[in-house]
């Protein structure tokens, strides 16, 4: 309202435009002269200008149309008369339609309509105060109020309705019945039957004792009177009406039931008794009065369609009943008008017979009533408005629209009123006829009614109301689209009404009327059931009675509901739907405050569980895209899309159909509207919670609180929308009421409590085991190429998103569709079709033309799409432009463009670029979580996308897909990538270096075909390396010439030490076409194979039809003294030869001859070098397979296990053939190698057979496969042959071979990695990796010695090679250990830089190379070791052999460097020489002894000593293991000493002394002493470790101490016990007495909560029912066995069974172990004291290392000074423990809680460190402003530059 003026009364009056009080007027005086003169010119007496209406709802909405309509016919002013509204709080809320359409509105009180509506007094005051002429009161309400008229009069107010003394005749139902009987009109039985009164006493009030002779006061009364007249009766109060105040019983019980809510729904109202008269009709007859006694019957309605006695629907005129009968009715209700001189409309109703056509009087209403419209329309007559006429006191004869009625002339419309005026004459409307009634009208009434709950009233808002209106079909409303319905309005808020010529026509008119109505939003309506009605064969057939509908409701016809599938998947749809939209809305809330949203968001998968009408129905959901779903139940699967509409509802796609949703939620359930039909998705009932359904208020109990109440009996008796009804008891049980009598209530709130007398009982939905029907797609799907492509495209685009689809049918899909020589002609012409019109003509004549060429060629025969040709014409006609036409001109082709140049490489290169695309669009999303915390990424994300938060679910959505996408990604890389993978270097690089565990295999994947392009390019480089054509000098000499030769060679040997794949490279030229380079390849693996034992020239070629041999000699001799056998030398002892030789071939079949032929080759060999006498034995045989396209080839593609075994076992089947391996083993070859050449794509297959004395036959070694037997040799395997389960593992260049066990029983998985270092003569390729900050160190390459520099390029390879396994669970290590074997034999000069030469000392040599390799050890780790470290390489073994011209060093030497930290590492050196007693070859320590002294070379690999667990353990708690930390601190100083002092002369000998402390009582408790000891480390028994530490720092260089403590994490997870507490509290105290520095190093779990070990072992569980352990359990207990033993652990009592069996019942656990309990928190309290004390008496300072919990936690802010390790958190409680209580997932991750962010931030941490070194550095730079002790001298350095220092100036 736009303007509110106070009034006296309790309310307000809005004036719409000007004054009251005649200031101002309202209306213009033209309206109002007219209405005077109409008025006056009709016989009237008091004009009506305006009118306070005195109702709400339909009543005031159609009087004000109605009346608007007349005053514009009449007055040609629709505002002609003033028309006033009254309205109530409720009514505005709910946005009421009469007040919107008002000329003005008053406010009046809220609530029930004793408070406003029906309140007389207020009535009359509003009328006074806003000077109407004339009250209309409508139907309800005060319309029957007698005090009303008569208080109006007194006020000179005109009432348009009858006088008092009428309306208090006629309109108590009594009354009327007994006028009735005086006027002769027959009545039905009923308790006022024998009660008589004289015709002309009808005027006069009844008297008091006649009236109450027709009443019944009592139950008892009412039970009498029943029994006279019989049943079935009518309980009826005689001033209800509209269904209230009216009760049917059958016998006396009932009648003890319902004659209370007879009373409570119209308080005071009289009550009477009535016959139920059967299958009866209920006939009306409309009565219009006027002030003279003419009284006009408008025909008839029949309004039988009753739901407990209110009219559902009304039609008219009765066409049941004859003609005469009809007149009948008519002639005695205006009998009964007249007796009573009624003014105004009425309706008198009967009851109709029709097995007997009599009928009887039921009352007559004395206002009019809602169905009058009926009577409009088939009377022509506007009934409002002759009230209006009547009121102004016209007479009827005047009125032009009742001449019409009776066919009189000077009639027509109210247009017409001043011809009526002039020309009318009186008529006897006794003696006259009315004209036939115009065709059949039908009424139906639009209540806020659920006729799926009892018709139950239903409240609330009305989201949408919309109704197309027809030629024939007219309605009403009272409420609009975003108006509702209050708890204290009519339940009726529509009414419809249909015309026809027929009764047949009007029925169908009303069904297509009702069909358009759309109505959603909190109540439910009877619409769908009234459709259901109309179809009723006994409606069509006119069949009907009063009791037809309630005998429909008793049978439980219900109205159409959809198809049960229709039901079940909107539903599922809208429910999915409606919690993605929550579940995003609460994401995005999350990020606009600023919070870290949980760390999964459930979009995809989902499982809705419906209950539909007793069925319960479980379906698995799959979003396919944003609109997308594919529904799973019992096995069956559909699909179905969604699209969200503007208004709020769902356009569902099912099966090809399109189908509207609307849903609203409400108290029982969800309400779906499909398609016009509804259905409800009920709650899980719980049938022990009574609740209120709609808002209501409670009367009164029907049962006592705290009684018994039996399932479907009534216990509360509530008021709905002002009606009176019971509340049916779900299930039998003793209620407990919540709510008070007299209280409102809401919709869901709570009325009772049952307490179920059998809870199993209780009826429950049972679940659906059907199916899904058979149904197609949700849209029409083409099946042509390019069609299918773009589809397969978009779900691959979606599978990206996050989405779910089938993967492989996508790829397959995709493969096809990208094939296919259709696609590009396809695209072509679709994207033609779009740009056609739009073309300039000659480009479009050109293109079609040149198209159609080739589409007629490529019907005939497959064609490549003509691209560059269609590319030119379009390039031709863009260069006929100028440069500013251009641009237009591009952006006109730019689609056709796009596409040809896509094509212009062919189908392939299209299929590249949607590859590439959909690459991008993975890495996009993935590369921003790649080696980041989820969290970080979203606060990122937030920040750059603070405008677009929806852009981060999707892209968090998309990344929760990360496992389907993979796959995707890795099976187009399969399929497209794998056979050429060049042109995605790019990509694949991008890929190969996504780090986290989510990307391995696909990291892996990519780095493979990095490596087949590296290996592809290293192949054809070999090849041009080799080749003849490359072999051409500048002199053009002949080929023979030695020149030739000896460049061949050199190049050979480029090859043989490149550290590179080139044994790969080479097996892949081992078939190729030119003779001559496949010979010189050969050669070129032999040499690469047995370098550097390969016997000088000795390598021969021979030709045999079966395919190529070739021989050679190698040497035997020790491995470690290669120089004995250097390829150079030429005199070699002969005994130590063997012979090697190779064959290759294509098929396995020629095996057994060119076996033979290469025997012959290698036996005349022998002989020709005079060693045929000789025992033969150690020769090696090398099998080449050559050809992709060989069948062993063929049958290994994925590197499957069980395929691979295939594949040994038809090897070894051709070996174990007698003759062959008898003939190998004579010719002394104990090795069989196989080697199978695959595709380029990838590496051969290698197999080693190696000869069984036991089963006589050669057995394939499993620990070889993979290698060459040489270089298994050369790698030490032998020292792994003592575990099991070795997996290995390739690099991808082959170069480094990885060996993964598991150290069981412990919980670590070790690796071992080999590979042979080749030193390269020149670089076949920049080497990679190396030059990152991490691996290159402060010192560049150029620095570095030649021996360092291939140790590091290797160290390198193989920490890319673990990172792309960081991940891998199968091959990631815990422990790593790398064996790097330097092939070529190093001189002192090599292990120095190139700038520098060594000068060695005679007989110093060996002690230069121990500091030289010490040296190159220790730079190369300060280089990588810290990546190292965190890749778990924990030691690594150079060995390598040196040579000098004096001989003193010559031999092999080993480098061991044990990496502790990362950065701090020890280095051993060794000599291997020969142990004359072990008669072995053993590690031999050149100067301080190391832990190999003296251990055989080739000893198997020992397993982990304890401290290396430890070191483990604490990796694994992702710090530093606690013994460790001295080192740090000494590696921490010596960088000080260098980088800071480099003058500074740094002390001699160790800059860290730490002594151990312990307690001095082995079993030490609190005040123990704590006393220093010298041990290893790790031999601690307490979980906190203390030591005294004397540095030499720069402050004081001759040393300080410290005391530092640390918390053990390999001891019970670093947590604080008893001993522990005890154990610090003395650490404290003695820094407090020695006032020393206290550095705490915090790395913990909190306080100790242990479990007693003995008690878990043997507990045993006394379940509620032993057959059905999900019942729950009663208690824990143990056997007497158990309890004898451990019964000092426990308090527990004996219980003995029915089977005689005895329990021990656990009451408490106390344990044997000091320590788990509670007592551990006592000790927390103490050291928490004592932290506190030592910081105000001595300097604390705290270094968080690991992560530190609890009492940690609390002890690190006690210190007050705290360094916090940056991934390392301080927290009190776990994240997850905190989102258990919180109830949901608001932290990810620990240092949400207590990270650097959290602790910085407050305070608590002031400094942060990335690792530990840098935290050692940061206490040893806070010590560096601290005095060694309390009061000790300041730390204070010379200074640099000296103050007294003489000032020298040249200028």
């Amino acid at each position: 309202m736009s303007e509110v003026q106070r009034m006296p009364l309790n309310g307000s009056f809005n004036y719409g435009t000007g004054n009251i009080n005649g200031s101002i007027s309202l209306r213009s005086s033209a309206s109002r002269s007219a209405i005077d003169e109409f008025c006056y010119a009709l016989g009237g007496n008091k004009p009506i200008h305006n009118i306070l209406i005195a109702n709400n709802g339909m009543a005031a909405v159609k009087f004000i149309r109605s009346v608007r309509t007349w005053s514009y016919e009449t007055f040609g002013s629709e505002k002609a008369i003033l028309l006033v509204a009254m309205a109530t709080p409720e009514d505005m809320r709910i946005n009421a339609e009469h007040i919107r359409i008002a000329d003005q509105f008053v406010e009046v009180p809220g609530g029930t309509n004793n408070n406003n509506y029906a309140n007389v007094q207020l009535i009359v005051e509003t009328a006074e105060i806003t000077h109407v002429d004339a009250v209309w009161p409508g139907w309800g309400h005060a319309s029957e109020i007698p005090e009303l008229p008569d208080a109006l009069e007194a006020k000179g107010i005109i009432f348009l309705g009858p006088p008092a003394l009428s309306m208090a005749a006629l309109g108590d139902k009594i009354g009327s019945s007994l006028i009735a009987q005086a006027a002769s009109v027959p009545t039905l039985p009923w308790s006022g039957s024998h009660v008589k009164i004289p015709v002309e006493s009808c005027l006069s009030t009844i008297p008091d004792d006649v009236y109450r002779k027709a009443c019944v006061y009592t139950t008892e009364e009412a039970i009498a009177s029943c029994q006279v007249i019989g049943y079935p009766a009518m309980i009826k109060a005689s001033w209800g009406g509209g269904g209230k105040g009216i009760r049917k019983v059958h016998n006396d019980e009932e009648v003890k039931a319902l004659f209370k809510q007879v009373q409570g729904e119209v308080p005071g109202s009289p009550i009477f008794i009535m016959k139920v008269a059967s299958q009866s009709r209920h006939l009306e007859v409309q009565l219009l009065c006027d002030q003279y006694g003419n009284v006009a019957a408008l025909h008839s309605r029949d309004c039988s369609v009753q739901r407990r006695h209110q009219k559902i629907i009304e039609e008219g005129p009765i066409t049941v009943a004859p003609p005469d009968t009809i007149r009948k009715l008519e002639q005695a209700a205006r009998r009964l008008a007249k007796s009573v001189n009624y003014v105004g409309a009425a309706t008198v109703e009967y009851l109709y017979s029709m097995e007997t056509g009599d009928y009887y009087f039921l009352e007559l209403n004395p206002r009019l009533q809602v169905e009058h419209p009926v009577t409009e329309w088939i009377a022509e007559v506007n009934l409002p408005a002759a009230q209006v006429a009547v009121g102004m006191g016209i007479p009827l004869w005047q009125i032009p629209e009742i001449r019409r009625f009776y066919g009189m002339d000077n009639s027509g419309g109210y247009d017409a009123w001043r011809k009526t005026s002039a020309l009318a004459t009186p008529f006897d409307f006794d003696q006259a006829e009315s004209v036939r009634p115009k065709g059949h009208c039908i009424a139906v009434r639009v209540t806020s009614e659920d006729p799926d709950d009892g018709f139950k009233p239903t409240s609330g808002k009305v989201q949408e109301l919309s109704f197309k209106s027809k030629p024939n079909v007219w309605a009403y409303f009272s409420v609009k689209s975003g108006g509702g319905i209050h708890e204290f309005s009519d339940s009726q808020f529509g009414h419809v009404f249909a015309f026809g010529e027929s009764r047949q026509l009007a029925i169908a008119n009303m069904v297509l009327g009702l069909k358009e109505i759309q109505i959603r939003g909190e109540i439910r309506t009877n619409v769908d059931y009234t459709i259901d009605l109309l179809h009723a064969p006994d409606y069509r057939e006119n069949k009907i009675h009063t009791g037809w509908l309630d005998s429909r409701i008793a049978m439980r016809v219900r109205a159409e509901r959809p198809p049960w599938y229709l039901s079940v998947v909107g539903g599922a749809l809208y429910k999915a739907a409606a919690r993605s939209a929550a579940m995003v809305s609460d994401y995005v809330g999350y990020l606009e405050k600023g919070q870290i949203p949980p760390k999964h968001i459930s979009l995809v998968n989902s499982q809705v569980i419906l209950n539909i009408e007793g069925s319960r129905y479980t379906i698995d959901m799959v979003k396919r895209g944003p609109g997308s779903y594919r529904l799973r139940m019992n096995q069956s699967e559909i699909e179905a899309e969604i699209h969200t509409l503007r208004d709020g509802g769902l356009l569902m796609q099912l099966d090809g159909n399109s189908h509207i949703i609307y849903a609203e939620e409400e108290a029982a359930g969800t309400r779906l509207l499909i398609d016009g039909r509804t259905c409800l998705l009920q709650n899980d009932h719980d049938p022990s919670k009574l609740v209120a359904e709609t808002p209501c208020k409670l009367l009164r109990y029907l049962v006592p609180d705290g009684s018994h109440v039996d399932a479907d009996l009534p216990y509360v008796e509530v008021e709905v929308m002002k009606m009176c009804m019971p509340l049916l008891s779900p299930a039998s049980g003793v209620i407990q009421f919540k709510m008070s009598e007299g209280q409102a209530m809401q919709a869901g709130e709570l009325i009772a409590r049952l307490d179920l007398d059998d809870p199993s009982a209780v009826r429950k939905a049972e679940p659906f085991h059907g199916s899904f029907p058979a149904l197609g797609q949700p849209t029409a799907m083409s099946d042509k190429v390019h069609q299918k492509c773009a589809a397969t495209l978009n779900a691959a685009r979606m599978i990206l998103a996050g989405y779910d689809h089938n993967i492989d049918e996508v790829v397959q899909n995709l493969l096809l569709c990208l094939d296919s020589p259709e696609l590009p002609f396809l695209q072509w012409q679709e994207c033609f079709a779009v740009l056609a019109n739009r073309l300039p003509k000659d480009l479009k004549a050109k293109l079609e033309s040149k198209y159609k060429e080739y589409e007629g060629i490529s019907i005939q025969q497959v064609i490549e799409f003509p691209a560059k040709v269609l590319r030119s014409i379009l390039e031709t006609h863009l260069g006929s432009y100028s440069e500013e036409e251009r641009v237009a001109q591009e952006r006109l082709i730019e689609p056709l463009m796009s596409l040809v140049k896509s094509y212009e490489g062919g189908r392939e290169s299209h299929a590249r670029g949607i590859v590439h695309a959909l690459f991008e669009e993975y890495l996009s999303v993935e590369e921003l979580f790649s080696d980041n915390i989820q969290a970080d990424v979203i606060e990122r994300l937030r920040l750059q996308y603070k405008k677009d938060l929806l852009r981060i679910v999707d892209i968090v959505l998309s990344h929760q897909g990360v496992k389907s996408k993979n796959k995707l990604i890795l099976r187009l890389m399969e399929h497209l990538v794998y056979p050429n993978p060049a042109p995605y270097r790019e990509k694949l690089i991008r890929f190969s270096t996504l780090n986290h565990t989510n990307y391995s295999e696909l990291a892996l994947k990519a780095s493979q075909l990095l490596e087949q392009t590296k290996l592809s390019e290293l192949r054809s480089s070999i090849a041009r390396s080799l080749s003849e054509l490359e072999m051409f000098t500048e002199e053009g000499e002949n080929i023979d010439t030695p020149k030739r030769k000896s460049a061949i060679n050199e190049r050979m040997e480029d090859i043989v030490s490149a550290p590179l794949a080139v044994e790969d490279a080479l097996v892949g030229l081992f078939d190729h076409s030119d003779h001559t380079l496949q010979r010189r390849v050969v050669e070129t693996y032999v040499r690469r194979l047995y370098q550097p034992y390969l016997v000088k020239g000795s390598v021969r070629m021979q030709w045999h039809r079966a395919g190529l041999i070739a021989s050679w000699q190698f040497m035997e001799g020790h491995i470690g003294e290669p120089n004995a056998f250097d390829d150079e030398t030429t005199e070699t002892p002969l005994v130590d030869k063997k012979w090697g030789a190779m064959v290759i071939i294509k098929s396995l079949q020629y095996l057994p001859d060119v076996i033979s032929a290469a025997l012959k080759e290698t036996t005349q060999g022998q002989s020709q070098n005079g060693l045929a006498g000789r025992t033969n034995h150690g020769n090696m045989m090398h099998i080449a397979l050559a050809g992709i396209n060989n069948q062993m080839s063929l049958l290994q593609d994925s590197g499957d296990e069980d395929q691979a075994q295939e594949r040994v076992n038809r090897l070894a089947k051709i070996l174990k053939d007698k003759e062959v391996s008898s003939s190998l083993k004579n010719a002394g070859y104990d090795v069989i190698s196989c080697i199978i050449q695959r595709d380029e794509g990838r590496g051969p297959m290698r197999h080693s057979f190696h000869w069984s004395e036991t089963n006589h036959y050669y057995v394939e070694e499993p620990l070889m496969r993979h290698l060459e037997p040489p270089l298994s040799i050369y790698l030490e395997l032998d020292k792994l042959k003592g575990y099991k389960n070795i997996k290995y593992t390739p690099s991808r260049d082959r170069q480094w071979h990885m060996y993964t066990i598991d150290a069981k029983p412990l919980p670590f998985q070790r690796m071992f990695l080999r590979t042979l270092v080749r030193q390269p003569t020149k670089e076949w390729f920049s080497p990679s990796g190396y030059q990152g900050s991490e691996v290159a160190g402060p010192r560049s390459q150029l620095n570095l010695s030649f021996t360092s520099r291939s140790i590091l390029r290797s160290l390198v390879t193989a920490m890319e090679e673990l990172e792309l396994h960081v991940h891998n669970a199968t091959v990631k290590s815990d422990h790593a250990h790398m064996y790097l074997y330097v092939l070529k034999e190093q001189h002192i000069n090599d292990l120095v830089p190139f700038s520098q030469r060594v000068d060695v000392d005679s007989g110093a040599e060996e002690g230069v190379v121990e500091v030289l390799l010490v040296k190159l050890a220790r730079e190369i780790h300060s280089m990588v070791g810290v990546k190292m470290h965190r890749l778990g390489v924990f030691e690594w073994e150079v060995k390598l052999c040196m040579s000098s011209s004096s001989g003193q060093v010559n031999g092999a030497w080993r480098v061991v460097v044990t990496n502790v930290t990362g950065h701090t590492c020890i280095v051993h050196v060794y000599r291997e020489v020969e142990d004359n007693v072990k008669q072995k070859v053993v590690y031999h320590a050149t100067s301080t002894g190391g832990p190999l002294h003296g251990v055989p070379v080739n000893a198997p690999s020992q397993p982990l000593n304890l401290l290396d667990q430890k070191r483990l353990l604490a990796r694994k708690s992702n710090t530093t293991y606690c013994y460790d930390f001295a080192l740090a601190f000494e590696a921490a100083l010596e960088n000080i000493w260098s980088s800071k002092l480099p003058n500074n002369r740094k002390p001699e000998g160790k800059l860290v002394s730490a002594t151990e402390l312990i307690f001095a009582d082995p079993g030490g408790s609190w005040g123990t002493p704590l006393v220093p000891v010298n041990r290893e480390p790790g031999l601690n028994n307490v979980g906190m470790v203390a030591w005294t530490m004397n540095l030499c720092t720069p402050e004081f260089p001759n040393g300080r101490t410290i005391l530092v403590v640390a918390n053990d994490v390999t001891f019970r997870n670093g947590s604080f016990g008893p001993v522990e507490d005890a154990f610090f509290e003395a650490v404290t105290d003695l820094a407090c007495a020695k006032k020393l520095p206290l550095i705490y190093l915090a790395a913990n779990s909190g306080a100790r909560i242990g479990a007693a070990e003995e008690v878990r072992s043997c507990f045993r569980i006394g379940w509620s029912d032993e057959s059905n352990p999900d019942s729950g359990f009663q208690y824990l207990y143990l056997t007497p066995e158990d309890y004898s033993r451990i019964k000092s652990s426990v308090i527990a009592h004996e219980i003995s069974l029915e089977s005689g069996e005895t329990r021990w019942v656990i009451d408490t656990i106390v344990g044997k172990e000091d320590g788990l309990g509670v007592e551990n928190l006592s000790g927390s309290g103490a050291i928490a004291g004592a932290y506190s004390k030592a910081y105000k008496e001595t300097f604390t300072l705290t270094y968080v290392t690991g992560r530190t919990v609890g009492i940690g936690a609390y002890l690190a802010r006690l210190g007050m000074r705290c360094i916090q390790r940056l991934d390392q958190p301080i927290i009190l409680t776990g994240f997850s423990a905190l989102n258990k209580l919180l109830g949901r997932e608001v932290y990810s991750s620990q240092m949400q809680l207590g990270g650097p962010k959290i602790m910085g931030t407050n305070g608590v941490v002031h400094l942060t460190v990335s690792d530990d070194l840098e935290g050692v550095s940061a206490i040893l730079n806070w010590l560096s402003f601290v005095p060694p002790f309390v009061g000790g001298p300041l730390p204070v350095l010379a200074p640099v530059d000296p103050v007294d220092r003489p000032v020298e100036y040249l200028p």
